[in-house]
């Protein structure tokens, strides 16, 4: 693999519960702590508040909820103030709840915003940067939202927030994942506290897929509101996989690799999760590969259990939203919620998915999925020259000796690097500088001779294509490729011509942005 990393598909995103619920009450305000509680869970807000308002200010545990209710609104000064009591601390959950409004306080201090009126979404920005990534990703939720309720039948409170961070420390401020968790699993964005919090994608060398990932996590908040935040992990995590790509058209690289084959190299590997022992979170699994396997075995399952009750009932779509609905009915468990709507629990339904996944011919992953315990010294001494021979003649090519970078990977076997994007792309690149760009043309043509989904490789493909007069395939490649890496100028500007811009104003803002972060294209990692 070179040693520019791809982030694919399967990067982490979260959904973290660490807010400790408000302790059985007796008395009436003890009621309305637990029904605010309830309310917020299910993101109420508005109902919530109204319950709030007339009830005893100094009851600790009011204060507790008013301040819960604080977090989810963004009145992060308010929740601290109400957390700086002691007796309201005290309470299960009060200092978990205070360190979150403190780092939400740090880091929303000189926040900029946009918001769309019409549509009822608020995008809160740490780095005024991102701003122009503001017109996507309204559409992004937008169209995400408009399919979890085709999908889910959920209705949407407004306004639906997100809040874009420039870095892993503001994103475990903001909503409590550990930040040792968030960076050994590559976690990009978690959704808790009634929102959606993005890393944006220039904390990325390359960026990865943010577009598919609000998706993912609007469906956790989806997913929470039907299921008045009840819904297991497994379950929360799987409808999102299978979610983050509903709100669009279709992309080469949906299904690809299938979860399924992750889940049989995964349990070759000796990685096996069962469903309903995942933790409290798939970003605090130990392993970037362990949060793969875990997200593929949740995405295969719930796609087995929908089809197959589809199926059953006759009733297309009517799976998830029935055990949703099943879920949200007060003392509930997965269990009997499973056993409610489908006839069988857990236990039954894991032993048939796992048959049937074993029963599918084997699928051998690209090179670019899940590391090998083993390697061989000749694998091994193959993956060090394609290190250093890619990195070399990145450099020259920084530097203009093209001829001499080309020279470099024609050194390598034709099967080094065959599937891995970033080296078709860098080899298609050489090529162009040096003169030879009609030798490269097959390196950046086809999406299903390429592993994963590369910001550049899409670049430089809507380019190629646009210069020969394929202004379709052009158009659809640089639409994946702002999806992938926004802030790569090859990708925002269409071109490699410094004095070019984008005739569409929205685009040209996202240009601007993207070149005025000075990054050489190559040479600079």
């Amino acid at each position: 693999m070179s040693a520019r990393r791809i982030l694919s598909r399967w990067a982490v995103c979260a959904l973290v519960g660490f807010a400790g619920a408000v302790p059985g009450s007796a008395g009436a305000q003890g009621d309305v702590a637990t029904h605010a509680t309830h309310l917020i869970a299910g993101l109420d807000l508005d109902e919530a508040r109204r319950v709030l308002g007339p009830a005893e200010a100094d009851d600790p545990r009011i204060a507790l909820e008013r301040a819960r209710l604080g977090i989810y609104e963004m009145d992060c000064d308010g929740a601290a103030a109400i957390l700086g009591r002691a007796d309201v601390r005290a309470l299960p959950g009060g200092d978990a709840l205070a360190d979150i409004a403190h780092g939400c306080q740090r880091v929303t201090a000189a926040l900029q915003s946009d918001r769309d009126e019409a549509r009822a979404i608020e995008v809160r920005w740490q780095d005024e940067g991102d701003r122009p990534l503001a017109p996507l990703l309204f559409d992004t939720v937008a169209k995400a939202r408009e399919a979890l309720s085709r999908d889910l039948g959920v209705d949407w409170p407004r306004p639906t927030r997100v809040v874009v961070v420039r870095d892993l420390l503001s994103l475990s401020a903001m909503t409590g994942l550990p930040y040792d968790s968030a960076r050994t699993t590559g976690t990009v964005a978690v959704a808790k506290w009634g929102r959606v919090t993005l890393l944006s994608p220039r904390a990325s060398p390359h960026g990865y897929p943010w577009r598919d990932t609000v998706a993912h996590e609007l469906t956790h908040l989806a997913v929470t509101r039907a299921s008045r935040d009840l819904a297991p992990l497994w379950l929360q995590e799987g409808i999102a996989k299978r979610e983050e790509i509903r709100w669009r058209g279709p992309g080469p690289f949906d299904d690809r690799p299938s979860s399924d084959a992750i889940v049989e190299a995964g349990d070759a590997m000796g990685k096996r999760f069962p469903l309903d022992k995942l933790g409290p979170s798939i970003a605090m699994l130990p392993s970037a590969d362990d949060a793969m396997v875990a997200f593929a075995e949740v995405t295969s399952f719930v796609r087995y259990y929908a089809d197959t009750e589809d199926a059953r009932t006759g009733q297309t779509g009517a799976a998830l939203p029935k055990l949703l609905h099943a879920l949200s009915e007060p003392g509930t468990t997965a269990d009997a919620a499973l056993v409610s709507v489908s006839g069988a629990d857990l236990k039954a339904w894991d032993a048939r998915w796992r048959a049937s996944v074993a029963a599918k011919p084997r699928t051998l992953l690209p090179p670019l999925f899940l590391a090998e315990p083993k390697r061989d010294r000749r694998e091994l001494d193959r993956l060090r020259e394609q290190r250093d021979r890619s990195r070399l003649a990145e450099l020259l090519l920084a530097r203009g000796h093209a001829g001499e970078a080309a020279r470099e990977l024609d050194r390598l076997a034709p099967e080094v690097g065959a599937t891995d994007p970033s080296m078709r792309w860098l080899r298609a690149r050489i090529l162009e500088a040096a003169g030879r760009r009609p030798e490269g043309a097959g390196l950046v043509t086809d999406p299903k001779q390429v592993a994963t989904s590369y910001g550049p490789w899409w670049a430089t493909r809507g380019r190629w294509a646009r210069a020969d007069g394929d202004e379709g395939t052009a158009v659809l490649s640089f639409e994946a490729a702002v999806a992938a890496d926004p802030m790569d100028p090859e990708a925002a500007c269409e071109t490699i011509d410094d004095s070019a811009s984008p005739a569409d104003a929205d685009r040209a803002h996202l240009c601007a942005a993207a070149r005025s972060r000075g990054e050489p294209a190559f040479g600079g990692d």
